[in-house]
């Protein structure tokens, strides 16, 4: 085989390789705490409908902080896989009152992978992927009890 032939052959593999050690790396679900959930309630600041994932950014009350309240970020599913599962850009409002229950960043930051919220009138909106990786790993996790209505 020449120099010219069995570059030709390799040189497919290794791109190969390198595409799905990659698209691994950024499908890792290392970053959460996948032995627990947490739950937390507050108020929606913002719904980031982009690629690759879709965001759920909540204030969350925290009276040790001078301005009152943490800032949350919530990774979801991509929008496609979450238009399939029922969402869309509207799918929360900012000032809607949520309790989130999620995987937890495993470095102990505020935020994590949104698994299940319940809104004020008690209805339920799951989201897509978490540890494992499943599109629908978020169906094991209980809904959180719905959040009192008024302020956080």
């Amino acid at each position: 085989m020449t120099v010219s032939r069995c570059a030709r052959t390799a040189l497919p593999m290794v791109l190969g390789f390198g595409i799905a050690a990659s698209a691994a790396a950024h499908h890792s679900y290392a970053m959460f705490d996948a032995a627990r959930t947490a739950t937390v309630t507050g108020t929606v600041a913002k719904l980031e409908w982009t690629n690759p994932h879709v965001f759920i950014w909540v204030y969350v009350p925290n009276a040790a902080r001078d301005n009152g309240f943490d800032l949350y970020a919530f990774e979801n599913g991509s929008p496609n896989v979450l238009l399939k599962r029922g969402w869309s850009k509207e799918t929360f409002a900012v000032g809607e009152k949520l309790s989130i229950a999620y995987w937890p960043l495993a470095d102990g930051r505020t935020g994590g992978h949104f698994a299940v919220a319940t809104r004020v009138d008690g209805s339920v909106i799951r989201g897509a992927g978490g540890p494992g990786g499943a599109v629908d790993a978020s169906d094991a996790v209980n809904a959180p009890v719905a959040p009192a209505a008024g302020k956080p």
